[in-house]
């Protein structure tokens, strides 16, 4: 019985191995498309600027005509009989010109992905500023010093721009911090 089984197996096998050889080869089939990719990115316009900033303005700024904070000087011509007044003209002639001129080199940074770049517009719409003691000093104007860029800034370095800021200090009455003085940095894409 066994050679029987043993008979069979070997035919089986043979006629599975013969049939494998004499089968026809089957052809591999393969595919192949080109496929368009696009992504849409998001307009997309960023503004830092400060919260605050503080701003010194020097002795030579108001006219520099001291020494450590401390001047003195003599009426020229001098007193005769009574008939000269002391001459009343201030010695801070910057205060008598009209306004100190303060330069923030670095004001703001503007990203935009935007072809058409960005229009940056400064203003001051709370112009005046008090001191504890209750004087006041006003921002009589401000200029941005960069130029609007007219091309698509970018996402990774940033536009900087700075501003003049003018400031009429004809009512600074008194030493110390002015504040309540705020100036807007606005940024609009076309």
């Amino acid at each position: 019985m066994k050679s029987k089984i043993l008979a069979i197996a070997v035919a089986a096998s043979t006629a599975v191995v013969g049939s494998l050889f004499s089968a026809p080869a089957h052809a591999q089939l393969t595919a192949n498309q080109d496929v368009d990719v696009e992504i849409n990115v998001p307009e997309v316009l960023f503004l830092r600027t400060f919260q605050t900033i503080s701003l010194d303005i020097s002795e030579a700024e108001l006219g520099g005509v001291t020494a450590g904070g401390v001047g003195q000087d003599y009426n020229n011509p001098g007193l005769t009989d009574g008939t000269t007044t002391i001459d009343q003209t201030s010695p801070f002639a910057a205060l008598s010109a009209g306004t100190i001129t303060k330069n923030v080199a670095e004001l703001y940074a503007v990203w935009s992905n935007n072809p058409g770049g960005a229009t940056i517009t400064l203003t001051a719409p709370t112009p005046g500023l008090t001191s504890a003691g209750g004087a006041t000093a006003t921002i009589a104007g401000i200029a941005n010093t960069g130029t609007d860029p007219t091309t698509a800034i970018g996402l990774q370095t940033p536009y900087v721009g700075g501003a003049d800021i003018d400031f009429d200090l004809s009512t600074a009455t008194e030493a110390g911090t002015y504040t309540g003085g705020i100036i807007n940095v606005s940024v609009a894409t076309p």
